[in-house]
């Protein structure tokens, strides 16, 4: 048995929908299935895929179709145009797998011509993984009928939250019957209520990747440049980098904010470095799927301050688990913020609320059940035939 995955993660050499691909094939190579991964190829090759390849994956690196410079671009679109599904057909064809396990940032990756060519050509079963979607993202209408098609032609189609389902099936007007919910995996062998931090200054933590359209980091930062914000004491730790770190520390030193908002960039150990000296998560999202910061934070034993994106409304139970924005605003966030700081002395109850209500999902690892339901669908299948 032979799988193959494809990544359609253009923006940038890793993110947080990868961990999901990235733990698939480590326990199917566990359980000795072959693995055949297709990823772009970027100027340098990110340490988990070295990692995949040295446990005995197959890698296969095709053209980048997403560049950020003019030059670039054109480059991008002539990939689009004349390589982008030749190579994904050549992927097939060299690595021969006995299904494909498609994992998409973006339910919109499915716009991506040649993507949504390649998955109506193929002769081999295929599985869809869906990590975010977005309120106020309209599909392209002369593509809707063929992501139909796409949508009905797959197997399945997983989404990492029910919010994602909802939003794809008004979008396209379709119902996904051939659908379920998967959980992303989490980074770390322990779960357990940290110790809560004696300090008398709030530490609060921001992770993610720092890209202001989809993390919100500038928006947190011009809530906490007003009057009211800077009289508290607190202080924001800020972990990972992305596009836009230079405007971050720009934007850090613009307001004013260097003694009390410090960038950590990425650190190896979420508990000891990131939950064991922080009080609280914030996550001022513009988009989101199931976010691993939530979940990691929660499974920690740290309450957050979360925008109702994604399928964080699903997890967090208002002033019970956590604090929801009811939006990505200035003003709506700033008021989640407020309740927040009210209920201080709430916040290490409320982290064992979230706690609880994390280890009901990751009682036990998704991954090998996510795995295996393909493997017995395929089987089922087989009979039918």
């Amino acid at each position: 048995m032979k799988i193959g995955i494809i990544s359609s993660m253009a923006s940038m050499p890793w993110g947080g929908s990868e961990e999901l691909w990235f733990s698939l094939g480590k326990v199917a190579l566990k359980e000795k299935i072959e693995v055949s991964v297709c990823v772009f190829d970027w100027d340098e090759v990110p340490d988990k895929i070295t990692k995949i390849e040295k446990l005995g994956a197959k890698v296969y690196f095709r053209s980048r179709i997403s560049f950020s410079d003019l030059s670039g671009k054109i480059k991008g679109k002539l990939t689009q145009l004349f390589a982008a599904e030749k190579q994904l057909h050549q992927f097939v064809k060299k690595e021969n797998p006995d299904f494909l396990f498609v994992n998409t940032g973006a339910f919109c990756d499915l716009e991506i011509d040649s993507l949504r060519a390649f998955l109506l050509k193929v002769n081999i079963p295929f599985y869809i993984v869906v990590h975010s979607n977005n309120d106020t993202y309209s599909l392209n209408y002369g593509k809707i009928s063929a992501v139909r098609n796409v949508s009905e032609k797959a197997k399945k189609i997983f989404f990492v939250a029910d919010k994602l389902r909802q939003q794809a099936e008004r979008q396209i007007a379709f119902n996904f019957k051939n659908s379920d919910i998967v959980h992303n995996p989490i980074n770390m062998d322990v779960f357990g209520v940290l110790d809560y931090l004696e300090s008398d200054i709030i530490q609060m933590a921001c992770v993610g990747t720092i890209q202001f359209a989809v993390k919100g980091q500038s928006l947190l930062l011009q809530i906490l440049n007003s009057e009211k914000w800077r009289n508290r004491k607190w202080v924001l730790n800020i972990y990972g980098t992305g596009v836009d770190l230079a405007l971050c520390k720009e934007l850090i030193e613009f307001f004013g904010l260097s003694d009390k908002v410090f960038i950590k960039g990425h650190v190896k150990d979420i508990r000891t470095d990131i939950w064991a000296k922080n009080h609280i998560l914030l996550m001022p999202s513009f988009i989101e799927g199931m976010p691993l910061a939530m979940m990691e934070a929660m499974l920690c034993g740290r309450t957050l301050v979360a925008t109702d994106v994604g399928g964080v409304r699903e997890i967090v139970e208002d002033e019970l688990t956590g604090f929801i924005s009811q939006g990505a605003t200035y003003y709506s966030f700033d008021n989640a913020l407020e309740r927040a700081w009210q209920k201080k002395d709430d916040w290490a109850k409320m982290g064992e609320n979230a706690f609880n209500k994390a280890m009901n999902i990751y009682k036990t690892d998704p991954i090998p059940k996510l795995l295996h339901s393909m493997l017995n669908d395929l089987k089922d299948s087989n009979k039918s035939d």
